[in-house]
């Protein structure tokens, strides 16, 4: 999928970073994802499952902001999902469905362009190139995509590229979203763990705390928002990975229970039936044999699993690979005999630890240290007394004072173990780590080169489909520009497609067709 925000006259606006993707049956989400955008453009994958039943689906894509205006606004299309592993997909001996031409359908273009392959028809596992010409030189964004042709038509509703929304002005006021113009904004309720209420009291929001597990600092102090919501402005956060959530000086009695960004419920819509002719079956039956040997050999699955390295990278004050020095088998030891500049001591019956901290001229032990063990916030220091040292391959230390999110810090104690992965680490209740799926990056789909003979020779199975998928083309204010592609292991009509925005917000469209013959 590729994003584009604009506003309502169709011209680009890079205003939010996080666009948001639903797969909808009737009124219910059943996948959902985000998209990072840069200067407002966006790609992403949705992983359909192996239980999605036969049918149409609304695909509904909004950003934070455009909640504030209604639904109303939200991009929808109809696509059609033919699932084989379910006894429900099969053809009827009648059907309404036929192979889509793409020739006739209005897709709104303003400008005029051209599409030519170097061949007509192609063999299997031959390197092939597409010329696109008269190209303006103020574009926007461009992408292209060549296809194997669909067997289920657009529906009518989908016929223009691009349709003008104007937002709802009988909208009260109130509910506000705030636009994600910095990164994604992760929400979440503060729980009272007595009650297992959502707490509407008065809790210091810095006391709230998210950070990202692993050997890397990231932490982001929570903000009080709407709705009793704590609110971590993160930025360039992407990819699947863990995050942790914590609760300071409340003596485990809250914790904080990340909510949803997306929409999920919308209002309900009839969706035409799909019927599918049964002169199709073997090409279905094909086509799902082709899926499953491109998941099982691809180097390059679906999964988004790209995450974006550390924006901000700090240089601790003092840094202790632990293998270096006499191994001691309490975490007491180790700082008491050559950690300079932190310390544990003894208060109410617990354990604190402090760093050194510049005050004025001078430097004392602060109160309030960041404390974490694998990228976790640690809110109960004993948990670090009593932990294995052993475990522990560095220590990094960070005099203070630190200033993130908002909230100061007293200095921050690092602990890093071996596999980054905490082990034996005891989470107290008002501490949670869960799996967090971020926003995903543009990739490019990758394919093998069969310009080179020991490729084309292989016996691994290419199922490709789709043969080339550029979301992110930069043309260099040239007037034409090509693209080269292989085609894979199977044969058929394939579609050629080049869409795009200029700047004034006239859109590019242009489409051809190839074969490939075995």
């Amino acid at each position: 999928m590729k994003f584009l925000t604009t506003d309502s006259e169709l011209i680009p606006l890079a205003f939010s970073k996080i666009a948001y993707a639903e797969l909808v049956a009737n009124d219910a989400s059943r996948l959902q994802i985000k998209v990072a955008l840069d200067n407002g453009i966006g790609a992403g994958q949705m992983l359909l499952p192996a239980d999605l039943p036969t049918g149409y689906y609304r695909l509904i894509a909004y950003t934070q902001w455009m909640r504030n205006e209604g639904s109303d606004v939200f991009f929808e299309k109809e696509i059609a999902v033919i699932n084989t592993f379910l006894s429900g997909y099969q053809p009827a001996e009648s059907g309404v469905s036929a192979v889509a031409s793409p020739s006739g359908i209005d897709r709104g273009a303003s400008v005029s362009i051209s599409a030519q392959t170097d061949k007509q028809v192609y063999s299997t596992r031959e390197h092939g190139k597409i010329t696109f010409s008269g190209l303006p030189d103020n574009i926007h964004t461009l992408s292209a995509t060549i296809a194997g042709v669909d067997l289920v038509p657009a529906s009518e509703s989908n016929r223009m590229l691009f349709e003008k929304k104007m937002p709802n002005s009988s909208l009260p006021l109130g509910n506000f979203f705030l636009p994600e113009y910095e990164g994604h904004i992760v929400a979440g309720k503060i729980i009272d763990n007595q009650t297992g209420e959502i707490f509407t009291g008065n809790i210091a929001p810095a006391n709230a705390g998210l950070s990202f597990p692993g050997d890397e600092l990231r932490f982001f102090a929570g903000q009080m928002g709407n709705n009793e919501d704590v609110l971590f402005f993160t930025s360039e956060i992407t990819g699947t990975k863990e995050i942790a959530t914590v609760v300071y000086n409340a003596d485990e009695r809250f914790r904080i229970d990340v909510q949803s960004p997306f929409v999920s419920q919308f209002a309900p819509k009839e969706m035409p039936s799909l019927h599918i002719d049964s002169m199709y079956y073997q090409q279905l039956l094909e086509r799902s044999v082709a899926l499953q040997l491109f998941r099982y050999f691809s180097d390059d699955p679906s999964e988004n699993n790209i995450v974006t390295p550390t924006y901000l990278r700090l240089e601790p004050s003092r840094n202790y690979p632990l293998d270096e020095y006499t191994r001691f088998t309490t975490m007491r030891e180790v700082f008491i005999e050559f950690i300079a500049g932190a310390r544990f001591r003894r208060r109410d019956g617990n354990w604190e630890m402090s760093v050194l901290t510049r005050t004025g001229t001078f430097f004392d032990y602060g109160a309030t240290p960041l404390v974490l063990l694998d990228g976790v916030a640690i809110s109960d220091h004993n948990a670090v007394y009593s932990y294995d040292p052993l475990s522990v391959e560095t220590i990094n230390v960070y005099y203070g004072p630190y200033h993130l999110g908002g909230y100061r810090f007293d200095g921050i104690i690092e602990l890093i173990t071996y596999r980054q992965n905490r082990p034996n680490l005891n989470l107290n209740r008002s501490m949670q780590v869960i799996t967090y799926e971020g926003p995903q990056k543009i990739r490019s789909l990758q394919t093998p080169d069969y310009s080179d003979a020991d490729n084309r020779s292989s016996r691994t199975p290419d199922s490709r489909h789709t043969l080339l998928w550029e979301p992110k083309i930069d043309n260099n204010g040239s007037s034409s520009i090509q693209l080269p592609f292989n085609t894979s292991d199977l044969a058929g009509e394939f579609q050629v497609t080049l869409e795009g925005v200029t700047k004034n917000g006239e859109l590019i469209y242009v489409t051809t067709l190839f074969t490939v013959e075995r």
